[in-house]
């Protein structure tokens, strides 16, 4: 039996430290976060598409093109993954998994363009999604680089959820 995806606040409350990771690898030291969104497309197959994540009312969202492909698969199938840009040093890596939900409640959007600084969702095509999450996955690669490169893992998944 499959628990529900639970809110980024959620997750960051039941694995504090791995969620402080899960932030940095997302945002690397910049403004904004950044990573791969995996889809489902209308063949089953997987789609990947760059995205800019925005971490704010502890929840974690995206803003998508509504002319988009992976516009039109989150609607039809809402399982995703997200995988963060790789570090500029190497050894660590991040994927999260979960459901995307189409919020279209305006005070919340308004709440969630102010959290860009009206950098994302200032466009009428632009969708909003919440992201409930599965799973969480750091992986850090001991001796990066090396042949004697060796990954550790660090999980966290909601009660019964998808393993990572």
């Amino acid at each position: 039996m499959n628990a529900a995806p639970v809110e980024w606040g959620a997750f960051a409350r039941a694995a504090p430290e791995l969620a402080v990771d899960a932030r940095r690898l997302l945002y690397q030291e910049n403004e904004h976060a950044s990573a791969y969104l995996a889809t489902v497309a209308p063949d089953g197959g997987p789609r990947v598409h760059p995205v800019f994540p925005v971490l704010a009312d502890e929840a974690l969202w995206l803003f998508i093109v509504d002319m988009s492909p992976k516009y039109r698969d989150l609607l039809r199938q809402p399982h995703l993954a997200l995988h963060a840009f790789p570090t500029v040093a190497g050894g660590e890596e991040l994927q999260l998994r979960g459901i995307g939900e189409h919020v279209s409640d305006r005070e919340t959007r308004s709440r969630i363009v102010a959290a860009t600084g009206g950098r994302q969702g200032a466009h009428p095509f632009e969708a909003l999604f919440r992201c409930r999450l599965d799973s969480v996955l750091v992986t850090r690669w001991e001796n990066w680089g090396s042949a004697q490169a060796w990954p550790s893992y660090l999980k966290w998944r909601a009660e019964g959820g998808s393993d990572v």
